[in-house]
């Protein structure tokens, strides 16, 4: 109805009225019956106007393109010295590498799945564009990207590494690390398959940062050492969510040695566990837990779990384990060893048990440390926020369960158990 009125007006006031009869015989289709004899029409000004007009508009164009054009080799040629120096791959633009959705291809990069980067002096790999896996495995360790060796880095800049949908399946990792060499900045997706592979390789140390894991069939980031080895891992600044199985997984070999630090790492809604650890066969494993979290999880948010080695687990900051099957779950610890509360432990609103502890594990809650085990036996049944069946013993003071003393529904059972304090009526979510 508004635009009819529109036009209405128009028509009303437009080309419709019948115009108005000229004045003095002037004949307005005639310019030069207007125009005084000798100076040049209007017509013949109005087209020298906009020939005019329409050669700076040109000129304008070619000015702008070509500056243009010089600025896109200026910084291509800068670009490509700049790499040089730096001895970096990479990989143009694309929309943005946003975890969850389907990728665009890349073409023409340097870069193809099955990559290795050589830690060979300083090496360092950067995209810009999402790395997508459009046919299968082409080495034997079935890895997208390897990076291994001392001073060999991947710095994928919010990129994805990611298979398409028809290799989903083929590939058994995403990103391969290994002896001491670094990935950082990765969303790495859809890896892996039943009962194998993982988002994120580790092996024979290295250090994984500022990533994010996830949708990953089996594992979110595998952990392992060679036989006899040494190894120091460090994952920090990391969000690893929404795998088939464990969100971490590490099982060392006989007779190695690793050390694994943790920092500030989110393990949420794995199939499995949030954090596994197999401690077999001579292991020898010092972890160091920090501001981390792990919930959501259909197991264990943390498992601890073997024989015949020993590990000397430490958490400093604060470490939380809520809304899963079991908070802390020390299993079959035929081994020697320490857990050590520097900082704050909560263990709040799990299924089942807050601590379950079987073996002879020392707990030591330092001063100023404290161990809360609040609010579990979400299911109602009869376990407990802290069960011991093992010789493992508690010392130290700042230990919270259920029920104040050693005994009572929703406190804790077993031998050599801590005095509790009673929890607070509502635990701090």
């Amino acid at each position: 109805d508004d635009a009819g009125g529109f036009n209405a007006q128009l028509k009303s006031k437009g080309r419709d009225q019948s115009p108005s009869p000229p004045k003095d015989d002037v004949d307005f289709d005639s310019t030069e019956a207007a125009t005084p004899e000798g100076k040049p029409s209007v017509s013949f000004l109005r087209s020298k106007v906009s020939l005019a007009c329409l050669w700076i508009v040109v000129l304008a164009l070619l000015v702008v393109g070509g500056v243009g054009i010089f600025q896109y080799n200026s910084a291509s040629a800068s670009a490509v010295g700049h790499i040089q120096q730096q001895d970096t791959l990479f990989v143009a633009d694309n929309h943005g590498g946003k975890a969850g959705k389907e990728p665009s291809l890349l073409c023409d990069s340097p870069v193809k799945c099955g990559h290795t980067i050589p830690g060979t002096g300083k090496k360092k790999l950067s995209f810009f564009q999402d790395l997508v896996c459009t046919e299968g495995p082409v080495n034997e360790d079935d890895c997208a990207i390897t990076v291994s060796g001392e001073g060999a880095e991947l710095d994928c800049n919010g990129f994805m590494i990611t298979p398409t949908q028809d290799t989903s399946g083929s590939w058994k990792y995403g990103i391969c690390v290994s002896n001491g060499a670094k990935a950082m900045n990765c969303p790495v997706e859809r890896f892996g398959f039943e009962y194998e592979g993982a988002g994120i390789r580790i092996e024979d140390g290295g250090e994984i940062e500022d990533c994010e894991v996830m949708f990953n069939v089996n594992h979110g980031i595998e952990v392992s050492g060679s036989q006899d080895s040494t190894a120091t891992t460090k994952i920090s600044d990391t969000f690893i969510h929404d795998n088939g199985s464990d969100g971490i997984r590490f099982k060392g070999k006989t007779g190695s040695e690793s050390s694994i630090q943790i920092e500030g790492v989110r393990t949420i809604n794995n199939g499995l566990n949030g954090m596994f650890f197999g401690v077999f066969a001579d292991t020898t494993m010092i972890l160091r837990v920090k501001d981390s979290e792990t919930s959501y999880n259909g197991r264990s948010g943390f498992f601890i779990q073997g024989g015949n080695g020993s590990i000397d687990f430490e958490v400093e900051g604060f470490f939380n384990s809520r809304y899963n099957s079991l908070g802390l779950f020390v299993d079959n610890a035929d081994w020697e060893g320490e857990i050590k509360v520097k900082g704050v432990v909560n263990l709040y609103k799990n299924k089942n048990f807050g601590f379950y502890m079987d073996g002879p594990v020392n707990v030591v809650v330092d001063k100023g440390g404290a161990l809360n085990s609040c609010s579990n036996n979400q299911d109602g049944s009869i376990f407990k926020d802290i069960y011991n069946i093992g010789s493992g013993t508690f010392s130290g003071d700042g230990y919270t369960c259920g029920a104040e003393g050693n005994s009572g529904t929703g406190g804790s059972t077993g031998a050599n158990l801590p005095v509790c304090k009673a929890c607070p009526s509502c635990p701090d979510e």
